[in-house]
């Protein structure tokens, strides 16, 4: 009956997989010596889980207890992968230019400068309110709380960063002095890896934030 019982509140909870394994993992030992308790006091086994879960609680009644947990270890989950990301794509793009023999020119075009440095201070920007929400949904919750609404926050704001750097990364593709063609190696199947893939991952994390405030 406790294996059950923790199965049913495993499927009630949503958030980072290792953060749930350790909370579970609490939980069951708490309820197997609430069980080996009420044996030692005289009942069967049986009798003695079905004690030890009707005494933790229902599991729609516990499962609250124990989101906001979950749901801030996702958020800042979320945000310093959103900081990874946003730091590692200046360094990508500058070695794809490299190799493609333009890493000392590429600002000499004035288009592409400008869609660089919107990049660079939108980059800045986004990284800067990452690393709050990553401070506010780590040690910030002493301070704060368990805020489910930044969480919720910090997975719209996920989305926004790839909507926002997708655009971008086109306009760096279509302005690069090292695209000669949009489907050659510099063009759009390398931006697609070098931008679209890391993105696509802070996309799946953002929706893990909203499922999981």
């Amino acid at each position: 009956m406790i294996d059950r019982y923790v199965a049913e509140l495993d499927k009630a909870l949503r958030g980072p997989r290792a953060v749930k394994a350790d909370m579970l993992a609490e939980a069951r030992d708490g309820l197997v010596d609430a069980a080996e308790a009420y044996e030692e006091s005289g009942l069967d086994r049986t009798s003695a889980e079905q004690r030890a879960v009707a005494d933790f609680g229902p599991v729609d009644i516990i499962a609250p207890e124990y989101q906001p947990e979950l749901a801030m270890a996702e958020g800042r989950r979320t945000a310093l992968l959103i900081c990874v990301v946003l730091t590692v794509q200046p360094v990508a793009w500058w070695l794809l230019l490299t190799l493609a023999g333009h890493g000392a020119d590429a600002r000499a075009d004035t288009d592409y400068a400008l869609v660089d440095d919107v990049v660079r201070w939108t980059g800045a920007g986004a990284i800067g309110t990452a690393l709050a929400v990553a401070i506010a949904t780590g040690a910030g919750v002493r301070y704060l709380g368990a805020r489910r609404r930044l969480v919720r926050a910090a997975g719209f704001f996920a989305f926004l960063v790839c909507a926002v750097f997708a655009v971008l990364g086109l306009l760096l593709t279509l302005y690069s002095p090292a695209t000669d063609s949009l489907l050659g190696l510099t063009g759009l199947p390398m931006t697609a890896l070098l931008l679209g893939v890391p993105l696509a991952g802070v996309a799946v994390a953002g929706r893990r934030c909203l499922a999981a405030s």
